[in-house]
């Protein structure tokens, strides 16, 4: 067994040093990213849904803080919808695309008012709010992130996730608007996006 070294601070001066097992490093590293979600779910609750954003705000989140402030089809959901976001994604984390900048992507392309802003169809999603709206989105996103990591056929996640999440030819899209889904997100996305 591989083993590593850490500080002990209850060990006597003499015998300082106190060996772990190499194994239990990565329930470890697991703790501390938990501990840090949870810091951060914490750090998000704080925060009211009428506090402003700011531009350093925006810039944490890697996003485009001038194009979101400027060109955000509603500016007054950006709170709900980022805090939401936040409590799904870790700042810094690698993802295949920025999931904040996505979500407010997809909510841009969706227009849609109340109770389906981020159409989101599902019975318990459909005709509620912003909030669960988002949530949904950003639990759809997250469960997409990790099928496409165990997958190989499609390169470009907003390509994989618009056909999952506005199939072109499903029943409830009498419009025929899903075969723009992909096209739209992906221009907004790269609006939003940092540069």
């Amino acid at each position: 067994m591989t083993e590593f070294i850490t500080e002990n601070p209850d060990a006597d001066k003499d015998d300082n040093k106190a060996i772990l097992p190499i194994d239990e490093s990565p329930r470890y590293l697991s703790l501390d990213a938990a501990f840090l979600s949870d810091a951060q779910i914490v750090l998000n609750a704080l925060r009211t849904d009428s506090e402003p954003l700011s531009h350093s705000d925006l810039t944490r989140l890697h996003l485009n803080s001038q194009a979101v402030m400027e060109g955000f089809s509603f500016p007054e959901e950006l709170p709900v919808i980022l805090t939401s976001a936040q409590s799904y994604f870790l700042v810094g984390r690698k993802y295949p695309v920025n999931p904040f900048a996505l979500i407010l992507a997809i909510r841009e392309a969706e227009k849609v008012g109340a109770g389906l802003e981020f159409g989101v169809m599902h019975p318990k999603a459909k005709d509620t709010n912003l909030r669960t709206q988002c949530e949904w989105a950003c639990g759809t996103v997250e469960k997409n992130f990790q099928r496409f990591s165990t997958q190989t056929q499609e390169g470009d996640f907003i390509t994989f996730l618009g056909k999952r999440y506005a199939p072109i030819g499903a029943e409830n899209d009498l419009l025929e608007l899903n075969q723009h889904w992909v096209g739209n997100v992906k221009s907004f996305y790269r609006k939003y996006s940092e540069k």
